[in-house]
């Protein structure tokens, strides 16, 4: 049996395939919820899918190299990452929102902002910076560079790149879809943020790779969670609606 599915988010330090997706789709949760049954359940399911991944997904990286290859032929990864993909074999791929599980179609919305320390040294040289960054022109400009779409209202060109169409829809409804249920990532982690994340990926390793048991292993990460979460004050990610982002989506999508 060719193991053709393609999991990005399982290397090194990355969990949020588990954190943005997996635990807000069967547990509602991600801090609080980490050993519940519903997440023993999560990891079955992890380890039913993982029957039909290519193994080689611990060390991948841009899955638009795999697609194209034909090592993997369903790829979970960002869109920014599968861009090459679509943009060189257009007609062969299409885009899908992230998948559904009992609690909801779970996904991890980034919530970025820009700031200007007060110590800037330049702070007319600072404020220019941040208003060229938010230009139109600038903005879809990085679109096409990147896959990220504008966080301000633009009039897109009609000859944006097919990964930018492709992206745009499975975003938009799965974002504002009935079951959208995203989730935030607790605040307040510090440089603890990759010892946050690692206990996610040592819980896949001992669990899916190593095939260690489910309960065992949550009960024993979930102590090393709870030191993580005293030692630092971080306020547990909260699942949160679903962010006004798809209707910015959707209005850029109904120029096309």
């Amino acid at each position: 049996m060719r193991r053709n599915l393609a999991f990005r988010p399982v290397q090194r330090s990355e969990a949020s395939l588990f954190q943005g997706y997996l635990y807000p789709s069967y547990t509602n949760g991600v801090v609080r919820s980490f050993a519940s049954d519903e997440a023993v359940t999560a990891w079955e399911k992890m380890r039913e899918l993982w029957a039909v991944t290519n193994p080689a997904s611990t060390n991948f990286s841009f899955l638009q190299e795999q697609l194209l290859s034909g090592d993997a032929w369903i790829a979970f990864d960002h869109t920014s990452r599968l861009a090459g993909a679509f943009n060189e074999r257009p007609d062969d791929f299409i885009a899908f929102p992230a998948p559904a599980g009992p609690t909801g179609r779970g996904f991890m919305p980034v919530i970025a902002g820009v700031a200007i320390p007060r110590t800037a040294p330049d702070m007319d040289a600072a404020k220019a910076l941040v208003a060229y960054m938010l230009k139109p022109e600038t903005q879809i400009a990085t679109l096409r560079a990147t896959n990220f779409f504008p966080v301000v209202d633009v009039t897109l060109p009609g000859d944006m790149p097919p990964a930018v169409k492709a992206a745009g829809d499975a975003v938009a409804k799965m974002s504002g879809s009935a079951d959208a249920n995203p989730g935030l990532l607790p605040a307040g982690l510090g440089d603890k943020g990759g010892d946050f994340n690692r206990v996610f990926v040592d819980s896949f390793e001992r669990i899916v790779l190593a095939g260690q048991d489910i309960r065992m292993v949550l009960d024993e990460q979930k102590e090393t969670l709870r030191a993580i979460m005293d030692a630092t004050g971080a306020l547990a990610g909260r699942q949160m609606r679903p962010p006004p982002v798809h209707a910015l989506l959707n209005k850029h999508l109904s120029q096309w």
